[in-house]
């Protein structure tokens, strides 16, 4: 599954004229993670191949803790610019690392402010082992059924007892109180929120 940018942007994509080396963007991403709770942070650089960021974070999914592997990309942004009279295609490493910082830091601020949860957050991403042994992503199995339209629809469909909990699920709705909003020092721990 590719991270590359294939469609024509009609403004100028995010954090393009950032100084910041992706080095220490890496660096602000390890940190900012660490300082969530995420423990076993991994970077993974083979040469030809995309940067791999992989991480595990604890989460209580309907009652149940568990471990969840993550794997996230760097996107690819591609853009056209003048070079000695030519447009070519230009691709700038430091940008598009910003844009991952910034993008894993809203994901989890949504957890930890109770707009989300953890496995809605990063369901793509979430790494899963295969029958054959293999490890990939939710969102690469997803995708990869879809395009051999093996996709149908999803096993509990036809179920009448999963139903139920389906839609009771759908109909929650969390409500931030006003003595939630303030977080101690030791920030609260809450079952929708990473644990710290």
């Amino acid at each position: 599954m590719s991270n590359r940018v294939n469609y024509v942007l009609n403004r100028n994509p995010p954090y393009m004229d950032t100084e910041v080396p992706y080095e220490r963007t890496k660096a602000e991403i390890e940190i900012l993670l660490r300082s969530y709770g995420v423990k076993g942070i991994r970077w993974t650089s083979i040469e030809g191949q995309d940067d791999v960021l992989e991480f595990v974070v604890e989460a209580t999914v309907q009652g149940v803790h568990k471990q969840l592997g993550i794997a996230v990309r760097p996107p690819h942004i591609i853009i056209k610019k003048k070079l000695h009279g030519k447009l070519v295609d230009t691709e700038d490493i430091n940008q598009e690392y910003r844009l991952l910082f910034h993008w894993i830091k809203s994901k989890i601020e949504a957890v930890v402010w109770g707009l989300s949860t953890i496995e809605k957050e990063f369901l793509s991403e979430i790494l899963l082992k295969l029958p054959n042994g293999q490890q990939s992503t939710v969102g690469a199995v997803v995708v990869n059924l879809m395009s051999k339209d093996t996709l149908q629809s999803l096993p509990f469909y036809g179920s009448n007892q999963a139903m139920p909990q389906l839609q009771q699920q759908q109909e929650e709705r969390r409500v931030l109180e006003a003595d939630e909003i303030i977080i101690p020092k030791g920030r609260e721990k809450g079952e929708d929120r990473l644990n710290a």
